[in-house]
Parts: C-alpha cells; sequence; structure tokens
C-alpha cells in the first residue's frame, strides 16, 4: 500500500523520494517574480479618473489570471510573498490616491487578479480547514495546502 501511494505521488514532492529543496528556496526563486510584477504595477497610475476603468473583455481575463495566480500561490507554497505583494500594492494604490493618481486598466487588472486570487485561496483554505491529513502535513500558523496534495489524497485514491 506504501508503494501505491508513492506511485501517486508527484516526483519531488515533499517527504518523496528527490525531496525539493525546503520552502524558504522555494519561496526566494519567486522574489524577483513578484517584485518585476510590483515594479510593473507601480508604473499603472494615471491622473485622470476617466482612464481609470476596464474594458468589459479585460474583466473576463481577470477570472483566468487570478485562477492562474492562486495555483502558483498554492503549488508553490509562496503565499507569504504574495500576501506581502499585495499589501505593498494596496498601500501603493492608497498613497497614490492621496496624490490624486488613479490605476490604468493595466493596473486594475494586476490587482483585481491578486484580490480574486487572494479570495481563491482564502475558500480554498476554508473548505481545507478540518482535513485532518492536510493538516498533518502542512503544520503551523499558515495553512495553504498544496492542490497537489489534495489531488493525490482524495481525487486519485478514488480511481
Amino acid at each position: 500500500m506504501e508503494a501505491a501511494a508513492r506511485k501517486r505521488q508527484q516526483p519531488g514532492a515533499a517527504g518523496g523520494q528527490g525531496a525539493q529543496p525546503g520552502a524558504s528556496f522555494l519561496q526566494a526563486r519567486y522574489i524577483p517574480f513578484f517584485l518585476i510584477l510590483f515594479m510593473y504595477f507601480s508604473g499603472c497610475f494615471t491622473p485622470t479618473k476617466a482612464k481609470s476603468s476596464m474594458p468589459g473583455a479585460a474583466l473576463l481575463l481577470v477570472v483566468p489570471s487570478g485562477l492562474y495566480y492562486w495555483y502558483l500561490v498554492t503549488e508553490g507554497q509562496i503565499f507569504i510573498l504574495f500576501i506581502f505583494t499585495f499589501f505593498a500594492m494596496l498601500a501603493l494604490v492608497l498613497h497614490q490616491k492621496r496624490k490624486r493618481l488613479f490605476l490604468d486598466s493595466n493596473g486594475l487588472f494586476l490587482f483585481y487578479s491578486f484580490a480574486l486570487t487572494l479570495l481563491l485561496v482564502a475558500l480554498w483554505v476554508a473548505w481545507l480547514w478540518n482535513d485532518p491529513v492536510l493538516r498533518k502535513k502542512y503544520p503551523g500558523v499558515i495553512y495553504v495546502p498544496e492542490p497537489w496534495a489534495f489531488y493525490t489524497l482524495h481525487v486519485s485514491s478514488r480511481h
């Protein structure tokens, strides 16, 4: 039975053969990505509120973008880095608002994508909050289970 569980486990998953480096190393790999996103976001302000709107087609793309970031945050176990970036973006928006600068469509898209990601992560954690196996696998104050762990535990075992 243990061999079957090992076969279902993703290669390099935590605790498996060829285990990945620690969480701090994995988070460090994403620092340049989030830094570049934040730098891009800081340039997405306009002095006119009229230019601070998003086309309808762009609103439709917020959903797949938010899902992508949700997967990146949960599977990559980079919630702390994500939340710091989100709060930095929020602080920048509030600071620029005092200067009467507003987000343009690109900034709104990125901000809405991050806000949707935060909502999806919160729903994901709430849904799996009482799962005893995942709670044991992801101990600590910040509990964000990986989708792959959920899949191997609950979905693939049914087949």
